[in-house]
Parts: C-alpha cells; structure tokens; sequence
C-alpha cells in the first residue's frame, strides 16, 4: 500500500513538474507581465555585464557612419559596464560585446544598446582578445567551465579598450560567457556543467529517469511541434488572458518614454486598417518538398517594389501580424506575411522550427521577384520563430540579388538554449512550493533531468521531423550569412532572453550589423514594436544603408570556421 502511495506521489510529482513547464511557455509573445521568480532563477543562471546609458531614448550608431560620425562617437565617454544583479528584476542594461566600442547617449531620446559596423579601430582593439576568443565561437555545455572570455576592462581613464581574460575560476571580474546561451544537443553529453548535464551517475536511477524524461518529452513535442498541439496551447492560453490579442496589449505595459498615447493611437488605426482597408491578397507556393501549400497574405502598396518578408512566430496570430505589417507599409514597402508549415492556412501538421520553411522561402521571394521585375528588393524579418526562419534562410546561399537585408527581432540562439531557459523557470516556479517544505531542488525538475529531456525531445524531433534540433540554431545561421542584420530584442523578454539575441551579434559573420536592446517596460516577448516611433525609426535608418548596398555576394563565399569567433 505504501508503495503504491509513493508511485502516487512521483507521479502526481511529475504531473505538476510538465504542467509548470507548459505553464512556462505563457510568457510568449503578447504576455505583458512578467514573473518575477522566474526572472530571478534566469538571472541567477545568466554572468552577463551590461551597458549603463544615461539616455532615455534610442540613440544608434549607424553601421555607415561618416568619417565625421566616427570622429563624434570616438570622443563619447564609454558606457560605463557594471555587473547585473541576479536578485534585480529587469535591470535596464544590455551586455556589451568585448570587441565593439560604444558610446553613452546624453540624448534625451528613449533606449539602451546599439552597437555598429565592425571599423578599423575596433578591429585593432579585438586583437589582443583574437587569442581567447577563437575557440568559443560554438562554446556548448562541454567547455562551460573552461572557456576563457575576453571582456572590456575600464582603465583608470573610462577607457574600455583593453580586454581582460576571465574564467570561471576568476571571480574578481565580471563574467560575461555566454555557454548558456550556445547550448548543442550535440555537446550536452560531454558537458562538464551539473546544471546542464543533471543526469545521475547511478546507472539505476539514470535509468529510470531516462524513461520518466522519456515520457515528459513524448507530452509536451506534441503541444509545441504539431499543429493541433499548438492550437490548443494557443486556446489554453487565451483562456487564462482573454484579452491577450487585443489591441490594448501594445501599450499596456508600456512605459512612458515610449509615448504609450502616441502608440494607443497608432494601432487603434492599423487594427482598423488591416480589418477594413488594406489591400489584402492570398498567395499560394507549394511547399519546396512537394508535400503541401504554403499560404500567405500579401499586402500590396501600389507601385512599390520593395518587399517585406514577414516571418512568422509560434502560434502568431495573422491579425496581430497585420497591425505590425501597417508600419512597414507606411516605410513604403509591400508585406507578404507567409504561414509557417502547421500554421493557420499553411498546409502541414507539424512546425519545422524554419527547417523546412526557410526552403519555402525560395519560392516565395521567386514569386515577390516576377512580380516586381528587375527593380524588386526585399527585406527578410520575422519576431521569434519567425526571426530565426529568416536568419536560416539568409544563411542558405545562393541568395538572389534582390534579397538586400535581414531584421531579426527576439531569435532563439539555438533550442536547446531556449528550452534550457524554460526548463530553468519551471524549476523555480517548482521550487517556489517545494522549498515551503524544505525541499530545494537545486534547479532540477524531480524525475526530468534537463539533458535527458532535451535527448528525448531530439529523438522525437528526428523521428517525426528527420532533422535534430541542431539543425536549426540560429548561431549557425548568422555564421553564414553576410546580408546586413539589424538584430532587435527587449530587457523584459522573459520568453527568450535578450542575452541570446546579444549573442547571435556578436557571433554574426556580417560586417554591416546593429544590436538595439530596449531597456525597462516593453511588454514581454516580441514586444520591441510597441514602442512604435523607436522601432521605425531605428529599422528605417539601418534600411537606409541596407538598401544601397550590393548584396548579390553569395553567402557561399563565406569561409567561417565553426570553431572561430567573428569580430564584430
């Protein structure tokens, strides 16, 4: 009877431990509030430093700046870097790559982090970190605790030119890997980091808790990947936030220096616009396998030829896709906003992550070309899931001379640092109730080791999909592409953090590239375009110079080493 009382209670154990991991995936996308105990258990896991400024609106370096710019932005005092405190919710700092010099704003204009084109003097000040940083490029969860980083180091002047190894045996400097953030399914089995690897090495208990993970994996792949899974994740969630599309959302947790007013107005008309005047149009591809259609709204605006490629994030809504794509509209361009494979009118029942949709996007940019003509330019851009489809398609080689830029607003870095990051706040949320009792669970969820877990998900992922999860990091795909990439994220951003955006920029191989992090209050996950006048602002002007530039190279002369850290 005892027994049959405790299988009883592991099991009920388990259920609650997959029912606060699903419960997890609520900070996605329209979500305004965060949850301060998971904030606090990322954060105890993430070293980043970030970047102080004293402005309160965006100020950015222009990747083209003029002689004149770069003179002005040398004489800037360097921002002033401090380490970011785990207890704090929210810290309104970025972390500052090792290898680019920024300046601090004394502008009165709202926002945080920018960082530009790779110069000549910021290639001269990565030298000396050349050395250290080389064999991070793909640091994954077996060199988590030997890998050396180069990091700015302020000297007695304000200057943060110098860089300065640190390992983590060094505790008297701020750390600032990022292991956490470049997590491989590939890697994880070497991983020397117990807070990856949690597996036991009893060979028993590793055992059984390969199965109990085995298990988890098999119920919550289904409610993430499938098409029916993820209408219901979508319905369960609207359930407990009736009002999470509403229109409201884009200023509801939006902080003053973002004009909430000016917002309020700017989508109560876009809302109307795409409802009741906006030229739309349904365009079909078939899928590049032959397996299906692909469908998409276009919006077309009369006889312009640039074009916006709008990928899709997981269960997105098209109107909520519809009241973004009027700002892009309003800069000129033509929107085609293709469904993801799983996806609303999409033929397919499962998400393929941008595996298989950034193929489809071959024919859908032929068909934006023919319709354009000779004159046609296009931009990739896409918000989370849809982030990382147009970053892996920019990757693909072969691009068209008409592909000109890519914006990649809140990407993952790669999937197994995103559900690393989710299975960490389920975690504390658990821990939440079991420390009443005494109970710490040391950031492991009973009976589902992170590392088994994300196996078993892999495997199922191989099995139904034919691909691992590997395959589809966002980190490979900035590697290898040198379009012009304007990569976007949010300090609030509790679904998938700004560190791993910070990342894949420093990682990228592009040599015209932009990093803006909005600092405070935005509204959660892919919640940079509520702060409507920053957000055009910022992609006009990087648009400005993508737009002009020749981008017929082919990414297949990229010659980058998966071993090698690009300078950015």
């Amino acid at each position: 009877m005892n027994k049959a009382k405790n299988v009883s209670k592991l099991t009920g154990l388990l259920a609650v431990s997959l029912g606060l991991f699903i419960f997890q995936t609520n900070t996605y996308a329209d979500t305004a509030q965060s949850d301060p105990a998971v904030n606090t258990a990322v954060q105890s896991e993430q070293s980043q430093s970030s970047t102080v400024t004293t402005s309160d609106e965006p100020v950015a370096v222009d990747a083209t700046a003029t002689s004149d710019d770069t003179a002005v932005a040398d004489q800037s005092t360097p921002a002033e870097t401090v380490e970011s405190d785990p207890t704090t919710e929210s810290q309104p700092t970025t972390a500052e790559p090792s290898t680019v010099d920024t300046t601090e704003s004394t502008s009165d204009e709202p926002t945080v982090a920018y960082d530009s084109q790779a110069t000549d003097s910021s290639t001269a000040d990565t030298t000396a970190a050349d050395s250290t940083t080389d064999s991070q490029a793909d640091v994954t969860a077996d060199d988590a605790t030997d890998s050396t980083v180069a990091q700015p180091v302020e000297d007695q002047n304000g200057s943060s030119d110098t860089t300065q190894s640190d390992t983590a045996s060094d505790s008297s400097t701020t750390a600032t890997t990022s292991d956490k953030d470049e997590i491989t399914v590939s890697g994880i089995g070497d991983s020397t980091d117990s807070a990856i690897k949690q597996s036991s090495d009893n060979p028993f208990i590793n055992f059984f808790t390969g199965i109990t993970s085995g298990i988890a994996a098999s119920i919550i792949y289904p409610l993430v990947a499938s098409r029916q899974g993820a209408q219901f994740i979508s319905k369960f969630r609207t359930l407990l936030s009736p009002n999470r599309w509403d229109v409201s959302q884009n200023w509801a947790d939006l902080d003053e220096k973002y004009n909430p007013e000016y917002v309020k107005q700017y989508y109560t008309e876009a809302q109307d616009w795409y409802d009741n005047k906006a030229p739309k149009e349904t365009w079909e591809v078939p899928f590049a396998d032959g397996t299906g259609t692909a469908r998409a709204t276009y919006i077309k605006n009369g006889d312009s030829k640039k074009t916006i490629i709008y990928g899709q994030g997981w269960t997105t809504e098209p109107e909520g896709m519809g009241r973004i794509s009027k700002m892009f509209y309003d800069m000129g361009y033509n929107v085609l906003m293709p469904y993801t494979r799983g996806q609303n009118t999409s033929d397919g029942e499962w998400l393929s992550f941008g595996n298989k949709d950034k193929k489809d996007w071959v024919n859908w940019i032929n068909k934006i070309d023919q319709t354009n003509g000779k004159e046609s330019q296009i931009v990739l851009y896409g918000q989370s899931l849809g982030a990382d489809t147009a970053l892996q398609y920019a990757a693909s080689g072969d691009l068209p001379s008409s592909v000109k830029a890519t914006i990649a607003d809140c990407g993952f870095s790669t999937i197994p640092s995103l559900i690393y990051h989710l299975y960490t706040g389920a975690a504390s949320s658990l821990n939440n109730i079991t420390s009443k009792i005494g109970w710490n669970l040391n950031g492991l969820i009973p009976l589902v080791p992170f590392d088994q877990l994300l196996t078993s998900m892999n495997n199922i992922n191989k099995l139904v999909q034919g691909f691992s999860l590997d395959d589809v990091s966002g980190i490979t795909a900035v590697k290898n592409s040198k379009l012009p990439t304007l990569f976007i994220s949010t300090e609030d951003d509790t679904f998938i953090p700004d560190t791993q955006t910070e990342t894949m920029y420093k990682l990228s191989a592009s040599t015209d590239k932009k990093l803006w992090v909005l600092d405070g209050h935005v509204g959660g996950h892919a919640s940079a375009s509520n702060a409507v006048q920053d957000y055009m602002k910022n992609i006009q002007d990087f648009l400005a110079s993508a737009m002009n530039q020749d981008s017929t190279t082919s990414n297949n002369d990229l010659d980058v080493p998966a071993t090698d850290t690009v300078a950015a």
